[in-house]
């Protein structure tokens, strides 16, 4: 599998900056009424096929497509990159969902892992959801990745405003993965889980600021040494840097990583008020349970302090 720039370069300042990376990177379920005879075919190898149309419109299944009810429809706000399995995915949750379940099942009949190592959120979530007792795919470079990283918790990181930068004059927010040996002394070494534009390099702030309230600027998630962050708001700009840990379990923290891990080539078109930073990190943060439903307290934007109450009053 090729990688991305973003998560190339967290093997390489891994293993450069410390020893201890010497490459060492839903849970969700679903009510069994969900599928009585009536709503099952037969399928693929003789086995019990779900009603795709029902199962996919499940909040689990939704997040993870980053599906919104978008004029009674719904549509993905991932609009380029390689993520949709079906052709029409962007549109169809049932479609997607459809083509994902098959894709699954032919692997497991020709011991191939392509697919299900590309979408290990996708499938751990629907492996539990139908019971499927499909055998766990071996994914090399997602568990070297995972390994690197060595997640045990995350935490929620706030830099203030910073007014000479028209993108982060109400301040910004990521995520830093805490890894399992971790102690304050080594919070700089830790990654972390970036949500940004990509603006062209020769645009003014007039054009700057225009583009980014139209939706002009592609944007992606990325991973990087901490440090660097820090280095970026604390050390060049002076702005102050507040943490929050979140209460998440390791499980949980699992599952965001692997939703991450599906979206390294995704990509979504920015909005400064509402498709932002502080809304997509909500938005890889709720698939960590199916109770989470983050980004439906901002239909019209989102402030990265919001953001920060909004976490603080879902628990």
């Amino acid at each position: 599998m090729l990688f991305p720039a973003g998560f190339l370069m967290t093997f390489t300042l891994a293993a450069k900056r410390t020893s201890r990376f010497a490459f060492t990177p839903l849970f969700l379920s679903l009510s069994a009424t969900l599928f009585s005879p009536n709503l099952l075919a037969e399928g693929i190898n003789s086995e019990l096929t779900p009603d795709f149309d029902a199962l996919s419109e499940q909040p689990e299944w939704l997040k993870l497509g980053h599906y919104i009810d978008k004029f009674g429809g719904w549509e993905s706000q991932i609009d380029s990159g390689r993520f949709f399995l079906s052709k029409i995915g962007k549109t169809s949750p049932e479609s997607e969902l459809e083509a994902t379940y098959n894709a699954f099942v032919q692997e497991q009949q020709s011991g191939e892992s392509t697919v299900s190592c590309q979408y290990p959120a996708r499938f751990r979530w629907l492996n539990k959801t139908l019971s499927a007792g499909w055998k766990t795919p071996v994914c090399p470079a997602l568990e070297q990745w995972k390994t690197v990283i060595d997640p045990a918790g995350v935490t929620l990181v706030f830099p203030t405003a910073f007014m000479n930068n028209p993108s982060s004059m109400f301040g910004h927010t990521l995520l830093r993965v805490d890894a399992k040996d971790q102690t304050r002394n080594k919070e700089l070494v830790a990654f972390a889980i970036n949500f940004a534009a990509e603006p062209d390099a020769g645009d003014n702030a007039a054009a700057y600021a225009v583009k980014g309230l139209v939706g002009s600027y592609p944007s992606a998630f990325s991973l990087m040494p901490y440090y660097r962050k820090v280095r970026e708001y604390n050390d060049l700009e002076s702005r102050d840097i507040w943490e929050y840990k979140l209460n998440l379990t390791p499980k949980e923290v699992e599952t965001i990583l692997y939703h991450l891990w599906e979206l390294q080539d995704a990509r979504f078109d920015y909005y400064f008020l509402d498709e932002n930073c502080s809304y997509q990190l909500l938005s890889l943060l709720q698939v960590a349970r199916n109770d989470l439903a983050l980004t439906a307290e901002f239909p019209l934007h989102a402030i990265p302090s919001d953001t920060v109450a909004v976490l603080k009053k879902k628990g």
